[in-house]
């Protein structure tokens, strides 16, 4: 029979204490080789424990893996999310900003020599590159009118869908496609988007009073073309849906099925249209053959035409879907947003309120942990349409 753990280190102090150091070294290989497994180990037991809603817990299992390997990317990017849902925006961006050296997050990193904007050092020029997905790019672009009262010059490279959304909202931005070829001399710093709020958030409170709001703005004649094909009559109680994630890992915990939501057609005067992106709206056709429900569609691709999805936005009354990019697009412009949330993702923010302080017009209706059933929270999201 093997050695258990402690004995092997109990045998380790005898020849320690016997003088027998280079003995005792060899003795203890075994141990010292599982501490990257043993951090692993408390790093997926905090992640557990997040997702069934345990903040204590999976805090408390962040940071013993830190303590284990204090130089661990992955164990402190973890601590650092659960710091910054938390509240504590010190431990929080520090965390946060290990995520470039981590092997979870897979978002490529501009290859420059520019120096990283800093908030003292005086820099005239800044370049702010994208990460993450649609999402993200859109709720940090919220802080880019305060990076442009630290800077004379802010330009942005964006996701080429988002280009034009913001610039026509904030035109004093210079937003360019993620891909443009930019010379490194026409800037004297840089910083990934997600940074900026390092710089600025040191506390819940600094976030809704600096955030921009009303920063992303519609076409006005596409608004009206698709008025026009959706046939909305001045009496239509307009609710735009998406019921489902296309993230790869986390996207089935943070959907529903669209039958789920079958409520909201019993609302006076509700005319529904889909905001659905990517596969899941294959769901639309069995659904209302199923239900006899009709689910309006417009001639808009919703992934790739962000234009387009702005567009049917600014014609409905009210959004309810799930932690997607439809929330980040109708709650940066202003829209009355009801999210089904899976309470994963830290900047939603609703420790102490419903109410998300990145978009004020976004409400929050999270359910116990990332197995319960949505139905409380659909039925509560239902109730708020019919008084609204």
């Amino acid at each position: 029979m093997s050695k258990s753990v402690s004995d092997i280190y109990n045998d380790a102090v005898k020849q320690a204490d016997a003088d027998q150091f280079e003995e005792a070294i060899e003795t203890l290989k075994p141990i010292t080789e599982l501490t990257p497994l043993l951090r692993a180990a408390y790093t997926q037991r905090g992640r557990c424990h997040w997702e069934m809603h345990r903040w204590r817990e999976a805090r408390e299992s962040f940071e013993t893996a830190v303590r284990i390997e204090p130089d661990n990317a992955d164990a402190w990017w973890s601590l650092g999310l659960i710091a910054l849902q938390e509240g504590d925006f010190e431990t929080g961006w520090k965390g946060y900003e290990r995520r470039w050296d981590s092997q979870a997050f897979k978002s490529p990193k501009l290859v420059t020599k520019l120096p990283r904007w800093e908030a003292d050092k005086n820099y005239k020029s800044v370049l702010v590159w994208p990460e993450q997905g649609i999402g993200d790019q859109i709720i940090y672009s919220s802080l880019l009118q305060e990076l442009r009262h630290h800077c004379e010059k802010v330009t942005v490279m964006i996701d080429i869908r988002l280009v034009e959304l913001l610039k026509r909202a904030t035109p004093w931005i210079n937003f360019v496609r993620h891909d443009a070829k930019l010379r490194n001399s026409d800037f004297d710093s840089q910083i990934p988007i997600a940074s900026i709020g390092s710089h600025f958030i040191k506390s819940s409170k600094d976030i809704s009073e600096l955030v921009a709001t009303g920063y992303i703005k519609s076409d006005l004649a596409r608004v009206d073309q698709i008025k026009n094909e959706l046939d909305i009559k001045p009496d239509d109680f307009v609710i735009g849906v998406s019921w489902a994630s296309t993230a790869e890992k986390i996207g089935p915990h943070k959907s529903v099925k669209l039958e789920e939501l079958v409520g909201l057609w019993d609302i006076p005067n509700a005319k529904i249209v889909s905001l659905q992106y990517g596969k899941p709206d294959y769901d639309i056709e069995p659904f209302e053959a199923k239900t006899g429900k009709k689910i309006y569609q417009c001639m808009v691709n919703n992934f790739f035409d962000l234009e387009g999805v702005a567009a049917t936005i600014s014609n409905c009354n009210a959004v309810v879907s799930v932690s997607n990019a439809n929330v980040h697009i109708a709650g940066a412009m202003g829209k009355p947003v009801y999210v089904l949330d899976a309470n994963k993702l830290w900047y939603w923010n609703h420790k102490d309120s419903n109410r998300s302080l990145f978009y004020p017009s976004v409400k929050l209706f999270p359910r116990e942990h990332m197995l319960a059933p949505w139905t409380d929270q659909i039925e509560a999201v239902i109730k708020e349409l019919r008084r609204s």
